[in-house]
């Protein structure tokens, strides 16, 4: 490979982009005056910045970079993960999407202590900010990677993810949500232009292009659309399911388990709901996933090829002995990319991160703010209240703006111990296998059945956390039992949560007439909310 380096030039495209998104920032730090205006935008936004938002938060440059490594392993099999959309979509926008804009909450977690209890409320709240926590540690961890990466180590790791943490966290206490949403919109777009130009340059860096690679990818076994599961045709019934289930990629893996991820990053994370709740209207929010579900898609096919470009790219041109996947894409960057679209690609890949970490941070504030503060501190069931004053709008602004600093250090800190716990795909599994199945559960209990009660669903969901978790680390732990593929934890912790929690709902604790008027339907036809 040519040896072009990370250059000057290079440096200067990634650092004017930096600077110009903190300067967004500081633009819309003059238009806040409350914490409604930080936290939700006074519910102002339209489609667009909704839209878009929705898929740069969801992406980040852990998806930028773990899903072309991921493709690199498996192969096109992966674009199977482009089904989760259309089988998650009705849920969403029909369902969802309407039943929050109808309670008019500043949470989703806000809506389980209306159907169950403070209890089940604060469980849920906690798990989502460990959740974003650490899944926000590895969104700081995963560029720093890429700039060391490629300027051949003359960057260290620990001074850039500093300085990533203190971007994104600056940014986000100036500027609230509408400043994360806006620039998200900014971050897509030099996403995308990133995403092209890698496509474009990575089938022309093999020898005899497209029809090469695609030679090459099917002498690999890289086409094949299904898993390989030595031993299934001679095995049993009972046996194939336990084939289905530590098999890191088949169709049915795939599918399932990240329709059970989508549908619970946009039905019940906190960082996706607060998007449609800055909306100035339903039809806004549904819109706007619309722009979402495109982007999706778009993005899926273009991550997807561009691992699977890299396999024959690695066969035809030389990376170093014993590198590990993680830093093919990088190095690609770095010594075959001409000098400034390496720039573009460095600032596309802080565009990924910067638009998780700002939409993280701020979601976590708002749900310390309203989960915790408001109905702990205050006894308001939500920051809606009691916002009468120009002193205690005032006062919650700048408890927001706190609260995010905090958020901010915490962060930072955990992402210097990201690179102990795997490779990036494997480990962003995790971070979104631990915490997306048991969250969804509880909320499909409380919406869609009037058997689930508070102690049922909280043990339920205790449990089924517990036991994702378990399954993520059991290699680790050496617990060969609950040892599954990549991807099962989130589906089967959904299913644990769902089946114990309703389970037990019948022999523990009983729900109100109040507790009842909370279940979907009988919200949606409640006129007096």
């Amino acid at each position: 490979m040519q040896n072009v380096g990370f250059t000057t030039t290079d440096m200067i495209i990634a650092l004017v982009y930096v600077f110009g998104i903190i300067g967004v920032g500081i633009y819309f730090s003059r238009q806040q005056k409350s914490a409604k205006d930080f936290l939700m935008a006074n519910r102002s936004m339209s489609w667009l910045p909704v839209g878009l938002s929705l898929m740069a938060t969801l992406t980040s440059a852990v998806g930028y970079m773990s899903y072309p490594a991921g493709a690199f392993k498996g192969g096109l099999i992966l674009a199977w993960m482009a089904m989760s959309i259309p089988l998650s979509f009705p849920l969403v926008v029909y369902v969802f999407m309407p039943f929050y804009h109808k309670l008019k909450v500043y949470t989703a977690y806000e809506y389980l202590e209306k159907r169950f209890n403070d209890k089940v409320r604060a469980l849920a709240s906690i798990i989502f900010i460990i959740w974003r926590i650490t899944w926000m540690a590895a969104v700081i961890y995963v560029p720093s990677l890429v700039l060391n990466v490629v300027s051949d180590g003359r960057i260290p790791m620990a001074p850039s993810i500093i300085v990533m943490g203190f971007i994104a966290t600056v940014k986000t206490a100036l500027g609230g949500v509408k400043a994360v949403m806006w620039g998200d919109v900014i971050h897509s777009f030099v996403m995308f232009i990133g995403l092209f130009l890698a496509i474009f340059l990575v089938f022309q860096a093999v020898p005899g292009g497209f029809t090469e690679v695609w030679n090459t990818l099917v002498e690999g076994g890289k086409t094949k659309m299904t898993g390989t599961m030595p031993g299934f045709e001679d095995a049993g019934f009972f046996g194939k399911i336990h084939l289905y289930l530590i098999t890191d990629f088949t169709v049915i893996s795939l599918i399932v388990t990240y329709t059970v991820q989508k549908m619970g990053n946009y039905c019940v994370d906190q960082a996706m709901v607060q998007r449609y709740i800055t909306a100035k209207s339903l039809k806004e929010s549904q819109k706007g996933f619309y722009a979402n579900a495109g982007a999706y898609l778009l993005y899926i096919a273009l991550v997807t090829s561009i691992g699977a470009g890299l396999y024959a790219v690695a066969k035809h041109l030389q990376f170093p002995e014993g590198m590990p996947i993680d830093n093919y894409f990088p190095y690609f960057i770095a010594n075959v990319m001409p000098v400034g679209v390496t720039g573009i690609m460095v600032a596309a890949i802080y565009a990924a991160s910067l638009s998780s970490l700002d939409g993280g941070i701020n979601s976590i504030t708002t749900a310390i703010l309203n989960d915790f503060y408001a109905r702990y501190k205050l006894k308001q069931h939500n920051l809606e209240i009691g916002e009468d004053s120009d002193a205690e709008k005032a006062r919650r602004l700048r408890i927001s703006r706190i609260s995010t600093i905090f958020i901010g250090i915490a962060i930072t800190f955990f992402a210097f111990f990201v690179g102990l716990l795997g490779d990036i795909f494997t480990y962003s599994q995790k971070l979104i296998n631990m915490f997306t199945g048991p969250l969804f559960g509880v909320f499909i209990l409380g919406m869609f059945t009037k058997r689930a009660t508070a102690p049922g669903v909280l043990i339920g969901g205790l449990v089924g956390f517990i036991m994702g978790s378990l399954m993520v680390f059991a290699k680790n732990l050496h617990i060969d039992a609950l040892s599954v593929g990549v991807l099962w934890p989130a589906a089967l912790s959904f299913f644990i949560t769902v089946i114990l929690g309703y389970g037990l709902s019948i022999f523990m604790g009983k729900n109100s007439t109040e507790a009842l008027n909370y279940t979907r339907k009988n919200v949606m036809l409640n006129k007096d909310l």
